[in-house]
């Protein structure tokens, strides 16, 4: 009877989420945090919150948003709160856009991506614009490559998450 109230398959799948989430954080962590390109890194947390919304939801997006956030906000030397605040908006924004106002194919993905990568940066260089001194210029560029050189780890996520949610786009 107990075991009727258990959904066998959400626990499941929040298991396989786990598992992006820790594979993500070791590519970005361990892997990205070794290249540079043109002095800044790529970041593929914010993708990786995208998918997750996008092919499980809203509330998942959300949840696995905020998760992610503690862990980078753990990582990085940011704001100490700041893409935990970020991520699950991230998450729930592509959630209920995939729900209810864009397919769930790569070219919507893509452009959803471009938005959370735009806003993940917007958000880190915020700070920095507001300080009188601050040449906002170079705070511009380096939040233009690293959106740019973030965008390739779009293919590298949206096609394991849609198998791993199986997913099926020929309706």
């Amino acid at each position: 009877m107990l075991f009727d109230l258990i959904n066998i398959e959400k626990i499941r799948r929040a298991i396989i989420y786990a598992g992006v989430l820790l594979i993500v954080l070791f590519v970005q962590n361990i892997v990205l945090s070794k290249i540079d390109v043109l002095g800044v890194h790529a970041i593929i947390a914010p993708i990786a919150v995208v998918a997750v919304g996008f092919f499980e939801g809203g509330i998942w997006g959300g949840v696995f948003g905020l998760i992610m956030g503690l862990f980078c906000d753990m990582y990085f030397n940011d704001a100490p709160v700041l893409l935990t605040a970020v991520f699950p908006i991230i998450g729930f924004i592509s959630g209920t856009m995939a729900m209810f106002f864009v397919n769930k194919r790569f070219f919507s993905f893509f452009f959803v991506s471009l938005a959370a990568l735009v806003l993940t940066a917007a958000c880190q260089m915020f700070r920095f614009i507001v300080i009188p001194e601050a040449d906002v210029l170079s705070i511009l560029m380096t939040a233009g490559l690293q959106t740019l050189w973030s965008l390739p780890f779009t293919f590298v996520v949206y096609y394991p998450c849609r198998a791993l949610t199986g997913v099926d786009l020929s309706e």
